[in-house]
């Protein structure tokens, strides 16, 4: 089981590092190319296709299983993003469009294949004392990712980075095979059985309240992202006017964030889920952001947004995935790889789409809109968040 634990976080590395290549270099293009003001708009997209290809990752775990839909799905990724990289050389606006788009959709999918595996693996025991580490040996990737682009985007160009982040997912797949080898394939049991209950299994969402509350957690929460992400790209726009050197800011910027992660994934994660109630953790969350949303408030600074934002994502990397993740556990193989990607990774992206096209919309019908919206955005989700984890925590501390 340690030796599985150690391959899943390794490919993880490779897989969110090359994640990191792509983020920081598609934003930078996408600011180059169409600017900030459209970036609403094309994130309002991501849901449609999110619908697209979790519908498709069902039907495959229907009729291939777990790990060969995961390397189908990582192995399609890799393909998308060494193929689009021609295009993007010679400077493609609808590439770079397409490729900003596929690049907010594909990581998520892949992120949760990941957490089923490791849901299936663990019993909440071992994940309180694994779950941090896993995702601390994960964050070396990002960490080592980001360094790189701070460096060297200058000299290569953002677009190598796109190429390097489609290479990247070829470890990431010998790497989640091995862990599955070394684990076996979880299995469906029962009634669950070659998919009986559909691609997806919506119907167990409603069956299992703590899946209703953990999809409205992540989506609070990704309200309050996508605020003081937009935010912060408004900023830089302005701040960094150049491609290359905001694609080293960025590259600077998310290493910061993964290095905070790897901090609290290896020392903070683990201590807490082994001292603190799950429900002070997940009540406990998003009342840091609240705070950190009233301290983006009071300046519109570009470097005031980059720390508000970096300690939610900080978090949002370490002690609430690690916490998270813990409710799966006791439920079924459906609910764990089925449901899942609809309660995380649609949840996710919906969200951020939903709240980009709402921003826009605003945006459109008042000719603009003044720079506190953002903060107020962040305030809002924050303080709602906080109230929707209440019956999560009791959920959770029923499952304790």
């Amino acid at each position: 089981m340690l030796s599985s634990m150690i391959c899943i976080s390794a490919s993880a590395a490779f897989l969110v590092g090359g994640y990191e290549f792509s983020r920081n270099a598609m934003a930078s293009l996408f600011l180059d190319r169409f600017g900030s003001g459209p970036m609403p708009y094309a994130m309002a997209v991501v849901p449609f296709l999110m619908a697209f290809l979790i519908y498709g990752y069902g039907r495959l775990l229907t009729r291939l299983g777990s790990r060969r839909t995961l390397m189908i799905s990582l192995g399609a990724s890799a393909a998308v993003f060494i193929g689009a990289y021609p295009a993007l050389r010679s400077g493609s606006r609808p590439a770079v469009a397409a490729l900003y788009i596929f690049t907010e959709a594909y990581i998520v999918i892949l992120v949760e294949q990941f957490w089923s595996f490791i849901n299936s693996t663990l019993d909440q025991g071992q994940a309180k004392a694994f779950n941090g580490p896993i995702l601390g040996g994960a964050a070396l990737g990002p960490v080592t990712a980001g360094l790189i682009v701070r460096y060297w985007a200058p000299s290569l160009g953002s677009e190598m980075f796109v190429l390097l982040s489609g290479l990247s997912l070829i470890p990431a797949a010998i790497l989640a095979w091995t862990a599955y080898h070394l684990a076996g394939e979880p299995q469906p049991t029962g009634d669950e059985q070659g998919g009986r209950f559909g691609a997806l299994h919506l119907g167990i969402i409603f069956e299992h309240r703590v899946l209703l509350f953990i999809a409205l957690v992540v989506g609070l929460s990704q309200c309050f992202a996508t605020a003081a992400n937009l935010r912060l790209y408004q900023l830089l726009e302005v701040s960094i006017p150049q491609q290359d050197l905001r694609t080293a800011y960025l590259g600077s910027f998310w290493a910061m964030v993964n290095t905070l992660a790897f901090l609290m994934q290896f020392v903070v994660t683990p201590l807490l889920l082994r001292r603190l109630p799950l429900i002070v953790l997940l009540v406990g969350i998003p009342l840091v952001n609240l705070a950190a949303a009233c301290f983006m408030f009071s300046s519109p600074a570009l470097g005031v947004c980059a720390t508000a934002f970096l300690l939610f994502k900080g978090m949002d990397y370490s002690v609430f995935r690690a916490s998270k993740e813990l409710l799966y556990i006791p439920l079924s193989f459906d609910a764990r790889y089925r449901a899942k990607q609809v309660v995380d990774s649609f949840t996710y992206r919906f969200s951020k789409g939903a709240s980009a096209g709402l921003i826009s919309a605003a945006r459109g019908l008042l000719g603009g809109l003044p720079a506190w919206t953002y903060p107020a955005v962040c305030l809002g989700a924050a303080a709602s968040w906080v109230v929707a984890a209440v019956p999560l925590a009791r959920n959770a501390s029923r499952s304790e």
